[in-house]
């Protein structure tokens, strides 16, 4: 397993010598900043950033179309099963119904949202620097893809279109993670005076799939939670779906949600409200 240390004038021009140098991606390696850049005073002081890339084992890109079949066809069996046993009940008591029981018996969890389309622009993504700057990153990992621009108040958010396949967003979004991590390095690096800039990166729509599919454990959990009146330990999540699992429950009556424990193995913990 290769490990190597190379310098830059940033820590994200360091990355990019150390990819170049070892011929691989960034979802190869494990990046450890070694020493941030300084600009020092006056002129004196001044120092490069330096990195260590630690090339690791190719991660398996799971394949979400296997996935999303598997998880269809058990619920499709879980509901057969239901099914049979609700005309078994009926058939003893006499009552026979054709209405169909779909609602579990604890609380039937509210449709997802319509996924907002933003009016994403490759024209915008020409004049943007950060937006460059990510096509440019994408060209040196090998990845023949375009990047389209959404701007507001917010932060900008750049979409990546691509045949990739799954790859840009790896094993539960590490790649797409680094990415975004890169990007939002570059676009801030000069902006202490003007205030940091949020930078969001999606591709094949997998933020939105992703939220969507927290907002419904953090609810399934929740439910539980209040109804068994004790505290639940959930995975251990990234900064961004920690926000999305505190946002989902913060009106949720009856229970209240913190984080514990420390970076990459922090988590949300479900409390029963006093």
């Amino acid at each position: 397993m290769r490990s190597m240390e190379f310098s830059g004038r940033t820590v994200d021009e360091a990355i990019f010598h150390g990819l170049n140098e070892m011929g691989v991606t960034i979802d190869q390696v494990d990046i450890i900043t070694v020493q941030s850049e300084s600009k020092g005073i006056f002129g004196f002081g001044a120092r490069n950033a330096i990195v260590r890339l630690v090339e690791r084992e190719t991660p398996v890109v799971p394949d979400f179309t296997a996935i999303n079949e598997e998880r269809r066809e058990q619920r499709e069996e879980r509901k057969e099963r239901r099914d049979r046993k609700d005309d078994r009940r009926e058939s003893r008591s006499g009552k026979r119904s054709d209405r169909r029981r779909e609602q579990p018996r604890e609380e039937k969890e509210p449709d997802a949202a319509p996924v907002e389309e933003l009016p994403y622009s490759k024209e915008l993504a020409q004049e943007l620097d950060s937006a460059r700057f990510l096509q440019e990153l994408l060209g040196k990992m090998g990845v023949n893809g375009t990047v389209s621009a959404f701007e507001n108040e917010e932060g900008i958010k750049l979409k990546i279109d691509s045949d990739t396949d799954g790859l840009l967003i790896g094993r539960r979004g590490e790649t797409l993670d680094a990415l975004q991590y890169i990007v939002s390095l570059y676009e801030n690096k000069d902006r202490k005076e003007n205030g940091y800039r949020r930078i969001s990166i999606d591709t094949e729509g997998y933020r939105a799939r992703r939220e969507d599919t927290l907002r419904r454990l953090a609810r399934r959990n929740a439910l539980k939670v209040a109804k068994s009146g004790r505290s639940f330990a959930m995975e251990p999540m990234n900064p961004y779906e920690r926000r999305v699992i505190h946002s989902a429950l913060q009106s949720f009556r009856g229970v209240t949600t913190h984080s514990e424990g420390d970076e990459p193995n922090r988590r949300v913990i479900i409390t029963p409200e006093e």
